[in-house]
């Protein structure tokens, strides 16, 4: 039987195998200084100021929403959509008690459920790398913007992962592996673009670099255990390859002086 990897389970994430462990690990992708540093960065790329409307499209379980509703004032307002009708509960549940501008609905980001012309500034972070077609996605991200609108797309490019210590040609296998696992792995790099074929103004680059040392948590975050588990099925790496690629990084770990580092990209634009 083929191995589901996390990049498939986000696109059926209320699915009963996979629901709980995706809420888990949202929860600890957002609990890492290195990627909450990343996504706290990401609202000035918006510039957002008191009274702006804003779409957190693809909002997961809410934190993103719930940190930008308290920049935006009782003037303004964030809605949350995704897919998930779990995700939407968990980020109501947060939001409540908070008296914070926000609400939150369940509805597919290919298809937005809103007017021409919604909204002031727009945010997607890593989906459109898991979604087939992320051209459609943009379209409806630019549609509900208003003229002069901002949208702001973050996305990782998967094949410039490396890690240190270890066997080189393993890690470009696996990163090149796990890249190939989503509909579009390099996703990051095509954002500007994608940007300028569809006619946004002012379109700014900010390459962010993710770079982390705890082998346990990257693991995590790079859900190495599953991926590594697929490779070996499909017959990409072999057992005894990636059992010395680990060891190697656990020996390194546990001296402090193990490396992991990426790229990320947030995009930035205006509407005409």
């Amino acid at each position: 039987m083929e191995k589901r990897t996390i990049s498939s389970e986000f696109q059926n994430a209320d699915s009963a195998a996979a629901t709980d462990r995706l809420v888990r690990y949202l929860d600890f992708s957002d609990s890492l200084p290195e990627i909450r540093q990343i996504r706290v960065r990401s609202y000035g790329y918006l510039g957002l100021k008191e009274g702006d409307a804003v779409l957190d499209a693809g909002c997961g379980l809410g934190s993103d929403a719930i940190r930008m509703a308290a920049m935006v004032g009782k003037t303004g307002h964030v809605t949350g959509i995704d897919l998930s009708e779990r995700f939407i509960a968990i980020a109501e549940e947060k939001a409540k008690g908070t008296g914070l501008p926000i609400s939150f609905r369940v509805g597919d980001v290919r298809s937005l459920p809103f007017p021409d012309a919604s909204f002031d500034a727009v945010r997607i972070q890593l989906t459109l790398q898991i979604l087939k077609d992320p051209g459609q996605v943009l379209d409806e991200m630019i549609r509900v913007l208003r003229p002069g609108g901002r949208l702001l797309a973050i996305e990782p490019d998967w094949e410039t992962y490396v890690c240190d210590p270890g066997s080189r040609d393993t890690a470009r296998t696996f990163f090149r592996f796990c890249a190939d696992q989503f509909p579009d792995g390099s996703t990051g790099r095509k954002l500007y673009r994608y940007f300028r074929e569809r006619g946004l103004r002012d379109v700014s680059v900010h390459p962010e670099p993710l770079v982390m040392h705890d082998f346990t948590a990257v693991a995590t975050l790079m859900n190495m255990e599953q991926f590594l588990a697929a490779a070996q099925e499909k017959g990409v790496l072999a057992q005894d390859e990636v059992a010395a690629w680990l060891s190697e990084l656990k020996a390194a770990d546990e001296r402090g002086r193990c490396t992991f580092a990426g790229l990320i990209f947030a995009v930035a634009a205006r509407k005409a």
